[in-house]
């Protein structure tokens, strides 16, 4: 049953178009959702990752904006950079890079070089500085 909706143009304003409701978009991609478990705040962050995305803190005054804002769970604190670690898709999986952060990353214990893809698993343990978050991949558009 096609519904009406109105369309906004200089030349005519009451002019419409047709929708189609029955119809199934079959050429979006369902995104990954991600949910990282902040162990010393006993606190959850669930996003969608559709692209590229930077975990870090936000600050004003050098016109820093993250991603993923960690500010509310102490990250200033627990030695997490500005730009800290960046998600990517890459190909069917979730890649990983420490953006050249001051106190370094660990993925299950082990430090990443900075500026290095690493790939990103269900049940993994990241720390940045000395913020430890817990990984569940909690939708995969692939399986």
């Amino acid at each position: 049953m096609p519904a009406n909706t109105r369309r906004f143009d200089q030349q005519d304003k009451n002019v419409t178009a047709t929708r189609h409701e029955d119809v199934i978009d079959k050429g979006m991609p369902r995104p990954w959702r991600i949910s990282l478990w902040v162990v010393q705040k006993e606190q959850e962050v669930v996003f969608d990752l559709v692209g590229t995305m930077i975990l870090g803190r936000i600050h004003r005054e050098s016109d820093t904006f993250p991603d993923i804002d960690l500010g509310p769970y102490n990250a200033e604190e627990l030695g997490v950079s500005r730009q800290h670690l960046m998600l990517k898709l890459d190909g069917g999986r979730i890649a990983i890079m420490d953006m050249d952060s001051a106190n370094g990353t660990k993925l299950n214990g082990e430090w990443l070089k900075a500026n290095q893809l690493y790939p990103l698993r269900h049940g993994d343990e990241l720390v940045l500085g000395m913020m430890t978050l817990k990984v569940e991949l909690l939708m995969d558009p692939f399986s």
